[in-house]
């Protein structure tokens, strides 16, 4: 009777633990699948830490609105992924995916930059976050070129 009652007890912990890893799961996949507003975004990048200048340029009829378009159809190099655009009065704000070095291929840093437009010298400015890593600095500066290349 007792061996009964531990096989039961064990088939009902499995049973248990089957269905949370099941209701979980299910989980998983509606937090992957829900948007976010551009505000909730910008929130996630910590925009205020955005604050050390990557690389500035001139460009001749330059609109900060066009940012995104213009990225997509000029960026071809693909060392990085441009997750998202967000544009604000005079700035643009990129998510983007990276490695260290840049052209390794995988991808796996996170990192966003601010694009600044300067209408009177029409002049462009990217911003990235300060960093104390020589290799991450320097895969910040080749992106924050890349974009400039793209934006020119």
């Amino acid at each position: 009777m007792l061996d009964m009652l531990f096989t039961f007890s064990k088939v009902l912990i499995h049973v248990a633990t089957a269905v949370d890893e099941a209701y979980y799961e299910g989980k998983e996949n509606e937090l992957e699948n829900l948007e976010q507003t551009s505000d909730e975004i910008l929130d996630t990048m910590n925009i205020d830490n955005i604050n050390m200048c990557y690389g500035t340029t001139g460009i001749e009829d330059f609109n900060i609105k066009n940012v995104e378009q213009i990225l997509k159809q000029n960026y071809i190099k693909k060392d990085f992924i441009i997750h998202d655009v967000i544009v604000r009065k005079s700035c643009a704000y990129l998510k983007v995916k990276h490695d260290i070095p840049l052209n390794r291929g995988n991808k796996c840093y996170g990192a966003c930059f601010s694009i600044n437009y300067m209408q009177p010298n029409n002049g462009i400015a990217v911003y990235g976050y300060p960093t104390k890593n020589t290799a991450e600095r320097e895969a910040f500066k080749e992106i924050a070129s890349e974009i400039i290349k793209a934006l020119s």
